[in-house]
């Protein structure tokens, strides 16, 4: 009988044993100020936080933050071992490591609303644009939507970026815009409200317009349980959250592909992956990483400069370099091949690096692409600190 016990409470604790491993996790809270229902949700997660750190028996620390591209960036640092956000953020997440777990029920198609003598999406090229910040789901879906019909968005006369959708609709009425994006109810209400000063001329795919929430890949089965649970409880108010789909995924990995991503190449620039880098980097090749001076001294390749610059042009292909400072881009030596790298392809960090030094007359180029996170992914070594 006291064997019998003794198995019984071996066993009991071997499926404590994920929970005790997690001794604390960290809660990132992503708000788009586009998203009022987002918006309204995040109080309510921040309220029923203490019921989770209730049930995971551990220490639950969040913060939120409405800088997606801060956001956008921690996605692709794995600082936080859940995320919460809008679809833009969770599209990202889920390319680095992190696994989409449970999300709203919210779903939304977006349009670009224009004056109605824009009969055509053709017809902006030459007028105004606005769009809501530069990192969120509304602009990459309206960019999205221009690239399906072939727009260059330097064919754009002016491109604002603002806050909300409200203020763009508020300058299409005001006639300090031709064209913005709202979700179609917005518009429609909105077109309404204000006849004969406005036209619906593209809508996009319906697609995820809520919160969703996403956790490490490596999370336990016991705690991802748990959270799940927390998410989708109807006493907390969480939003509501339900399990995802196979389908979300596909929808997240859409959203994805429209803002996102860096070119998969530069011309007159070699690109190369993390086994070709790892070679080069024998044979003497610099590796200037542009990231951050913090993201630096997490984790960086070993050799590798820091060249770090604020980066304040458009994530767009023919960016206005003169809104950076490349200064320690142009402080290393041009006679010596240099590879660039960041937070992997949709960081545009390096790109840009990589185009300027090309401007600049460096004799060879390399461009990591999918930078730190293809790195670490193939498990090669790296060092902290500076």
């Amino acid at each position: 009988m006291k064997i019998a016990r003794n198995i019984k409470l071996c066993c009991a604790l071997l499926l404590l044993l994920p929970l005790l491993a997690q001794a604390e996790l960290k809660i990132l809270i992503g708000v788009d100020p586009a998203d009022e229902v987002g918006k309204n949700n995040v109080d309510r997660v921040i309220s029923s936080i203490p019921e989770l750190n209730s049930a995971l028996g551990s220490k639950v620390f969040s913060n939120q933050s409405s800088n997606l591209t801060d956001v956008l960036r921690s996605t692709r640092t794995q600082e936080n071992d859940i995320i919460i956000g809008p679809p833009h953020i969770i599209a990202s997440a889920i390319s680095h490591h992190y696994q989409v777990l449970a999300r709203n029920e919210a779903d939304a198609d977006f349009v670009l609303i224009a004056r109605p003598d824009i009969k055509k999406l053709d017809d902006i090229a030459g007028k105004r644009l606005y769009l809501t910040q530069q990192d969120s789901t509304r602009t990459y879906v309206a960019k999205g939507m221009l690239i399906e019909n072939n727009i260059d968005i330097k064919s754009i006369k002016q491109v604002t970026y603002g806050k909300t959708s409200g203020a763009g609709l508020f300058a299409l009425a005001a006639n300090l815009t031709d064209m913005t994006i709202a979700s179609r109810e917005e518009a429609q209400s909105w077109i309404l409200a204000n006849p004969g000063q406005g036209v619906i001329i593209k809508t996009s795919r319906r697609i995820p317009a809520g919160m969703a929430l996403v956790v490490k890949s490596d999370t336990s089965e016991a705690v991802r349980k748990i959270i799940l649970k927390w998410a989708s409880s109807s006493t907390n108010g969480v939003g509501k959250f339900r399990a995802t789909t196979n389908e979300d995924v596909t929808q997240y990995r859409y959203i994805a592909s429209l803002g996102i991503l860096t070119p998969a190449s530069l011309s007159g620039v070699q690109t190369v992956t993390a086994d070709e880098v790892s070679k080069l980097v024998a044979k003497g090749v610099t590796v200037v990483d542009t990231r951050s001076a913090k993201e630096y001294q997490l984790a960086h390749i070993a050799g590798a400069i820091n060249a770090a610059y604020v980066e304040h042009s458009l994530k767009e292909r023919d960016f206005d370099p003169k809104l950076d400072d490349y200064s320690a881009i142009a402080a290393l030596p041009k006679e010596k091949a240099v590879i660039f790298l960041c937070n992997g392809t949709e960081c545009w960090k390096s790109y840009k690096a990589s185009k300027i030094a090309l401007q600049l007359g460096f004799t060879q180029i390399y461009w990591f692409r999918g930078g730190m996170p293809e790195w670490q992914e193939k498990s090669l070594p790296t060092k902290t600190g500076s």
